[in-house]
């Protein structure tokens, strides 16, 4: 008696949303970090501190540029740091970690070719490991719908079906 895996020959296809950023580095990069001491930009400091930094250490990095609610700052000063981030990192926002991560599983989700799921039957894994925000569910509901024979969630041995064509 052969002990068969009828998961690996169903045809299944695992869709697990942590795995798409999983060899992502993500930084938060503080714009007080620049400012000095004073909650008020200088731009001559400010400028001289952009000039001086290492920006080869975000490489290939998300980068979330923070700004503290009580630091004074023109709106042009993120986009002076995006210009400096630009051409070492693979993405930049305005944020926190939280935003960095989004921004990666976007840029993930947007260069996934989703009509290789043509006519399949899919399971989106659910309680990945990583923390997978909600929107990242929804996107990829949104983007296999179009394509998929079935959508399902969970796992293979507990799926909760969601759309059958």
């Amino acid at each position: 008696m052969t002990i068969v895996n009828r998961v690996a020959t169903s045809g299944l296809i695992n869709l697990d949303p942590a795995t798409l950023i999983k060899d992502v580095s993500v930084t938060v990069l503080a714009l007080a970090d620049f400012m000095g001491k004073e909650p008020i930009l200088r731009e001559k400091p400010f400028r001289e501190a952009l000039k001086t930094h290492d920006w080869s250490t975000y490489k290939n990095q998300y980068v979330a540029i923070h700004m503290d609610e009580d630091t004074i700052v023109p709106q042009w000063t993120p986009m002076l740091m995006t210009a400096k981030l630009q051409s070492v990192v693979k993405g930049v926002c305005l944020g926190n970690l939280e935003d960095a991560f989004s921004l990666a599983y976007n840029d993930a989700i947007q260069q996934l070719d989703f009509k290789k799921f043509t006519g399949k039957n899919v399971i989106v894994k659910g309680c990945s490991d990583g923390a997978v925000p909600n929107w990242v569910y929804v996107r990829l509901m949104k983007e296999l719908q179009p394509y998929a024979n079935r959508i399902s969630y969970g796992e293979a041995c507990s799926s909760v079906p969601l759309f059958k064509r």
